[in-house]
């Protein structure tokens, strides 16, 4: 896989008054947008080609990459910008035309630190999706991981001591978009599961997202690329 896809249209509401102009991704961490550490994760692992994909505040994300691209000289991007909310399938499928046959799905708003290149994905899985154990794991769906695969998805549960979570990275086969679904996490993903194309793949390296703002202040001690 050459290209890496990065989800950068969501809000992130659950930030408040710090989201109210600037899109979560943009959010900054450790002195640089939080983006620009993607980038960085990105280029540092051998992608050539960024698409992302920006919804709310995208002006803000083109603005971004007008400037960050400069880093980066051998890293091609491409902007694609959702007319409206979508939802994360949905920004998926307004871009489908831009998607490599096989390529990275990485969330704008997730650092997951392993070497992406050693999420692969096998036939007949379409999708892969690297997995972290947190504990607790009441703020997350977590997963059940048989062989390989995954074969079940459990909701959210604030008596949850532990568990596989979804990190946010993800290999993806094309094939695995389809219209009428908006949200990956809710309709994609449980889709591929019950059709036994789920596969799964346990990481452990440093892992935060930075939905909520005690997560975005501890995301600003983490180690990033330079």
């Amino acid at each position: 896989m050459k290209q890496c896809v990065i989800l950068a249209g969501g809000r992130g509401t659950r930030l408040g008054a710090l989201s109210e102009h600037l899109p979560k991704p943009m959010q900054p961490v450790a002195g640089r947008p939080f983006l620009a550490h993607l980038f960085a994760k990105a280029a540092q692992s051998g992608f050539s080609e960024i698409l992302l994909l920006a919804g709310f505040k995208a002006e803000a994300v083109a603005a971004f990459v007008e400037t960050e691209v400069r880093r980066h000289p051998g890293l091609s991007v491409t902007l694609s910008v959702e007319p409206e909310p979508m939802g994360t399938a949905g920004a998926l499928k307004h871009a489908l035309d831009r998607l490599d046959e096989r390529f990275l799905l990485v969330n704008g708003d997730t650092w997951f630190d392993f070497d992406w290149r050693d999420l692969t994905l096998g036939d007949p899985a379409l999708a892969s999706v690297a997995l972290r154990h947190v504990a607790p794991a009441d703020r997350y769906e977590t997963v059940r991981l048989e062989d390989g695969v995954i074969t079940a998805l459990a909701p959210r549960d604030p008596a949850r001591a532990e568990g596989l979570i979804n990190g946010g990275v993800y290999a993806m086969d094309r094939r695995a978009i389809q219209a009428g679904e908006s949200s990956l996490e809710q309709e994609t993903l449980p889709r591929l599961c019950g059709d036994g194309l789920l596969a799964g793949r346990r990481f452990d390296g440093a892992f935060i997202d930075i939905g909520l703002p005690e997560s975005l202040a501890a995301a600003q001690d983490l180690s990033f690329p330079a």
